[in-house]
């Protein structure tokens, strides 16, 4: 399972750079996207009579042993379940500057490969590193992670190796072609920057937004894939910050004009060693909360070649999601409905569809 710390967005310059990765947008692979397979089919998990989700965030898997929900419930802002069964075990974690108290809910989260989760607290600038018990998450350790001068949060942390993280490039410095800084816990100064942003006009946080996408590192942190949200294209690095394929996507069943409202594509959720697990939106931002009850995103698969493998719907409405590849399974939330966690198959049949220049 990746080691990833996301940003979940709803349905709605460094001081020293020590090296950094050649990028030529031009040079992009044309890859077609694929038909829709039939829908997800799903099994859906309620706990109706003994908890319940006030203002979720973020679903993640903890070594295929637990499943953690991050919500807005100040008394309980980590809800914990076992997998692959789905109880509820309990919830976790209050607002406040004491033990187990955050001053800003986690909403990220970086899942590691054995029954420790890490926290980034955006007000301390702090990695929190916990051990997960059927009854309790223990305090481990805590660690800084921030760069010199820093002035704005860092957003799209992920986890490539143990002191190995990436993070977006924030305006600090002024204007700068790269798009990611790479860090090690309680070191000031960046290992490296990386990516180059496409072409544009834009500058500051405007260019940010623009650009900004979701990233996800393979289990062996050897590859890094990183999705654009507000354009219908992707890019692969190695754990050096070369660029090692810049992909844009041909999809014939979507047509992203003739709206004023900004046009998401996707987002990706988990990366393992051999898929990246995506979801597809593919739709307006403003149709999107029109049809809030009835808008339905899609699991794409993709491989570390740029290829999407399977791509269908999800059979409801579902705003974020996590994989186990271990269990087969993936699992989902919705905030329409506060008191259930969607668990579906991950289908085996990938139909291998490769990419064109």
């Amino acid at each position: 399972m990746t080691n990833k710390l996301s940003v979940f967005i709803p349905l709605t310059a460094l001081f020293f750079v020590s090296c950094s990765s050649y990028s030529d947008n031009r040079n992009q692979i044309t890859v077609d996207a694929l038909d829709f397979e039939p829908e997800l089919t799903v099994k859906e998990h309620s706990f109706k009579e003994v908890t319940g989700f006030y203002s979720p965030a973020e679903i993640i898997n903890v070594n295929d042993k637990y499943l953690l929900l991050s919500d807005g419930d100040d008394e309980g802002i980590i809800k914990v379940f076992t997998l692959p069964e789905i109880e509820f075990l309990y919830s976790w974690g209050t607002r406040g500057q004491g033990p187990d108290e955050f001053q800003h809910i986690p909403l990220n989260e970086i899942n590691t490969k054995n029954e420790n989760v890490i926290f980034y607290e955006i007000g301390s600038r702090k990695l929190m590193e916990y051990f997960v018990s059927d009854s309790t998450l223990i305090f481990i350790n805590d660690r800084e992670l921030s760069y010199r001068d820093q002035t704005n949060s860092l957003t799209g942390i992920t986890k490539v190796k143990n002191d190995f993280f990436i993070a977006e490039r924030g305006p600090d410095f002024g204007e700068s072609p790269y798009e990611f800084i790479a860090l090690t816990p309680d070191e000031s100064t960046p290992k490296f920057s990386f990516g180059e942003f496409p072409e544009s006009e834009l500058t500051g946080f405007e260019k940010l937004f623009e650009f900004h996408k979701t990233t996800a590192a393979s289990d062996n942190g050897s590859k890094i894939a990183a999705f654009y949200m507000y354009h219908n294209q992707f890019k692969y690095f190695d754990n050096t910050g070369n660029l090692v394929g810049s992909f844009l996507v041909n999809d014939h069943l979507i047509n992203p004009t003739g709206n004023e409202s900004k046009f998401q594509f996707r987002s990706v959720k988990e990366a393992y060693d051999s898929f990246i697990y995506v979801m597809g939106i593919n739709e307006f931002e403003n149709l999107i909360e029109e049809q809030i009850e009835t808008f339905r995103a899609s699991l794409e698969i993709w491989d570390w070649e740029g290829n999407q493998v399977y791509r269908a719907k999800f059979s409801v409405p579902i705003h974020n999601f996590t994989v186990s590849e271990e269990h087969g399974r993936i699992y989902a939330y919705s905030i329409l409905n506060p008191y259930s966690i969607y668990e579906f198959e991950i289908p085996t049949d990938f139909q291998i569809h490769r990419s064109t220049n």
